[in-house]
C-alpha cells in the first residue's frame, strides 16, 4: 500500500519524501549492521575465553595425572587425606541425623566435632584433596550484550 502511495506523495511533495525514506531505511540498516556486529564480537570474546578456559583445565589435568600417579602422593593422601575425610564425613552424617531427631541434641552416632581451628584445618585437607575446583567464568559477553539490548 505505501508503495503504491510513495510515488503519489513524492511527485506532491517534489522529491521530499524519496530522500528522507532513503535515509530512514539507511540509518535502520546501519542499525541493525552494528547490532549483529555487537553480537559477532561477544560471541568470538565468549569462544576465545572459553576456548582458554578449555585449555587451561587440559594443562591441569595433564598436571594432575602426572603427580597423584606418584605412588608418595598416593601415600601421603592416603594417610593425610582419609581420615579427616572420615572424620567430615561422619561429623556430616551425625549432624543430619541430630537434625532428624531433635534440635539441639547429640547426634545417634555421636562423633565430637574438632574444636576451633582445627575444623578449618580439616576442611581445608578435604576440600583440597577430594573436592573439584568450580569454573566459574561469570556472566558471557554475549548475555550482557543481550541485557543491553532488552532482550
Amino acid at each position: 500500500m505505501i508503495a503504491l502511495l510513495l510515488p503519489i506523495l513524492n511527485a506532491l511533495f517534489g522529491g521530499f519524501i524519496k530522500p528522507f525514506v532513503a535515509a530512514w531505511t539507511n540509518y535502520e540498516r546501519a542499525k541493525l549492521d552494528l547490532n549483529e556486529k555487537g553480537f559477532e564480537a561477544a560471541a568470538s570474546s565468549d569462544a576465545a575465553v572459553m576456548s582458554q578456559a578449555l585449555k587451561s583445565d587440559i594443562e591441569l589435568n595433564a598436571l594432575k595425572v602426572q603427580v597423584y600417579g606418584q605412588p608418595v602422593n598416593r601415600l601421603i593422601m592416603l594417610i593425610a587425606g582419609v581420615p579427616p575425610a572420615i572424620h567430615f564425613g561422619l561429623v556430616f552424617l551425625d549432624t543430619i541425623l541430630a537434625a532428624k531427631f531433635l534440635f539441639g541434641a547429640p547426634g545417634p552416632l555421636g562423633v565430637p566435632k574438632l574444636p576451633a581451628p582445627y575444623d578449618t584445618f580439616e576442611w581445608a585437607i578435604v576440600s583440597s584433596f577430594f573436592l573439584v575446583h568450580a569454573v566459574a567464568l561469570g556472566a558471557g559477553n554475549v548475555s550482557a550484550w543481550l541485557s543491553r539490548k532488552g532482550g
